[in-house]
């Protein structure tokens, strides 16, 4: 992929920073680095970005009321998923809110490369 290689903290499961044996910020790069980066996009609300307020996801006006269809979360999903610099395409499959209210999924990506990955959210 032309340009500088993406780079980006590495999170755990709960979306925590990881560290290493020696207790270093684990750094992820490329392709690792852009799913997790497409992963962020699909879980940052509407203004939580607070250097560019337009991104995100805008759950608490519309995702969480309870009348809305699930092609537009993954409509919204998939937008913000193309957000992040060297994805191509991305198609968001959906499983139902749980009780909590949680929504959870898998996004297919296809890179500006022509490969493809997916990441789960």
């Amino acid at each position: 992929m032309p340009g500088a290689p993406m780079k980006t903290l590495s999170l755990t499961d709960d979306w925590d920073l990881t560290l290493d044996s020696t207790g270093n910020l684990v750094v992820l790069n490329d392709r690792a680095a852009m799913l997790q980066d497409v992963c962020s996009a699909a879980r940052t609300w509407l203004g939580e970005v607070i250097y560019d307020t337009g991104q995100g996801i805008p759950y608490d006006t519309d995702i969480l009321r309870s009348d809305v269809d699930l092609s537009f979360y993954a409509s919204e999903i998939e937008d913000a998923a193309m957000s992040v610099p060297g994805v191509a395409a991305a198609t968001c499959h959906l499983a139902n809110p749980t009780r909590e209210r949680q929504l959870t999924g898998v996004i297919l990506v296809t890179f500006t490369d022509g490969s493809t990955d997916h990441a789960k959210f």
